[in-house]
């Protein structure tokens, strides 16, 4: 996290009264575990202060306040966003919330994981993978939606004042218009001090690229008309691609009710289901290619991601094909998740 010490906090009475415990902030600093915000003008007093109380150390914290000030002074307005300012009253409290490991709440532990560890590596976010390796980042299982909600609600509670939580989940919508339950969710975890993302597109695997799923195993039970589907996804537009089920297609059995209904193209073993909440979205899409994407994509996507993306096939350019603003968006929920590292 960033992390800004007011001047006042180390003079005086305060610079000594507290300064086990700045010392103790400052190292944190020099592990690079948080990031110092701190003014140019204010170095002189953190000579002072070190010279005060470790003058062996001294030069080294100096030079770790001058590169800190001076990175400062180049940010953006002054780069005050996400700034957690310490004070005298809660110091002991806010080092307690920075020593501990930050806490990633996903639905699933393990997919949600590989997901994100697959578009840091493309989108050159290398730092949250390692934060997670160090484990200076835990990544924790919510088993679904609710479960991930009331889990990182849970977990903010354990910190103090410095909430290093942050939730991200599907948004589960069938409609680029659609607002779901799950952003209710994510708002109700943020009024308790989660930082949350909930994902523009479906879920997560809608933003795995097609030159993954085109190196998906031909040859697997069920999977032989691989290249025939993707074919047919290929034909959807980019609003039609993030809202389709890529893990079970369109395949399904109709709900009793109007929850869900059902198309056939009078041929045996052609029956796709389209869901209502899709509205008018896949209207004009042609109905071969309805009936071939009948079956989704599976469910080992974000594995297959990965391993490619480690083997070098896959780079950043790929993710293009998913549409403007999709890169834009994944950085935003990884300066969410850098937001509480």
């Amino acid at each position: 996290m960033r992390v800004e010490i007011p001047v006042g906090l180390l003079m005086d009475r305060q610079g000594d009264e507290n300064a086990e415990l700045i010392l103790k902030l400052i190292a944190f600093f020099r592990e690079a575990r948080h990031e110092w915000v701190i003014s140019p003008r204010d170095v002189d007093a953190v000579h002072a202060f070190l010279e005060r109380h470790v003058p062996v150390l001294a030069q080294i914290y100096l030079l770790l306040a001058q590169k800190a000030s001076m990175a400062q002074a180049w940010a953006p307005h002054g780069g005050t966003t996400g700034v957690v300012r310490v004070a005298g009253e809660t110091l002991a409290a806010d080092l307690r919330d920075l020593e501990r490991p930050a806490v990633l709440v996903v639905e699933n532990a393990i997919y949600d994981w590989q997901m994100i560890e697959a578009l840091a590596r493309l989108l050159g976010c290398e730092d949250v993978i390692d934060a997670e390796e160090d484990r200076r980042l835990g990544v924790y299982n919510g088993g679904g939606k609710d479960g991930a909600t009331r889990h990182a609600v849970d977990q903010a509670a354990q910190f103090s004042r410095i909430k290093r939580v942050v939730l991200v989940i599907d948004s589960d919508s069938f409609h680029p218009t659609d607002r779901t339950g799950n952003h209710k969710k994510a708002e109700a975890a943020a009024r308790e001090g989660v930082s949350s993302h909930v994902l523009s597109f479906r879920e997560m695997e809608n933003y795995i690229p097609n030159r993954v799923l085109a190196r998906q195993p031909k040859k697997t039970v069920g999977m032989s008309s691989m290249a025939k589907r993707l074919e047919s996804l290929k034909n959807f537009s980019p609003e039609q691609r993030a809202h389709f089920d890529m893990k079970h297609g369109f395949k399904g059995k109709p709900q009793k009710g109007s929850d869900q209904k059902g198309r056939h193209s009078g041929k045996a073993g052609t029956t796709y289901v389209i869901p209502p909440r899709h509205g008018d979205l896949y209207d004009e899409v042609a109905e071969r290619d309805l009936i071939t994407l009948q079956e989704g994509f599976g469910m080992d996507l974000p594995g297959l991601f990965l391993q490619e993306v480690m083997r070098g096939g896959i780079s950043e350019r790929d993710l293009d094909g998913l549409g403007p603003g999709t890169k834009q968006e994944l950085q935003s929920m990884f300066e969410a998740i850098r937001g509480v590292i």
